[in-house]
């Protein structure tokens, strides 16, 4: 009779922690989820700086499809002139030509963009009326998902 009790508090006992530890588990994987940011292409820069390689979700409309492959696209908010760069990764291999003019919601990790090397030439040209983007550190999104959404 003690080790029928043993047995049966013992099962109690494992059952009580294999519970627990899957919801811990399934608060984690929540956690995870939750923890992507929603930001805008006009913000995103700005909110990339401090933030690299942590996850984002971006909407815009795709303005640009690299044609040489599908690896790279831009997408666009209120502002036009505020672009995000959005690179293919190991879960989003290539992106469709047909997404162009399509809005998009693009979840993703933020990188940095290697910064390339500028002639001195073309660092003193610039003037008031030029700023080139190349000069300061740039951002874009290693794309995890990507999803039309329909308006």
């Amino acid at each position: 009779m003690k080790k029928l009790s043993f047995l049966v508090l013992l099962s109690i006992i494992l059952f009580s922690a294999n519970t627990m530890i899957a919801q811990d588990n399934m608060k984690a994987k929540q956690a995870d989820n939750a923890a992507s940011v929603v930001i805008t292409p006009e913000t995103f820069q700005e909110y990339a700086a401090t933030n690299v390689g942590k996850q984002v979700e971006v909407k815009g409309m795709v303005v640009h499809v690299c044609k040489h492959g599908g690896k790279k696209m831009f997408i666009i908010g209120e502002d036009p002139e505020k672009r995000v760069k959005i690179t293919a990764s190991d879960k989003v291999n290539v992106f469709e030509p047909e997404l162009e003019g399509s809005t998009v919601m693009v979840q993703g990790i933020i990188d940095p963009i290697e910064e390339e090397e500028v002639p001195e030439a073309e660092k003193t040209a610039e003037d008031s009326d030029h700023k080139n983007y190349y000069h300061v550190p740039q951002y874009a999104i290693s794309c995890q998902v990507v999803r039309t959404l329909d308006e």
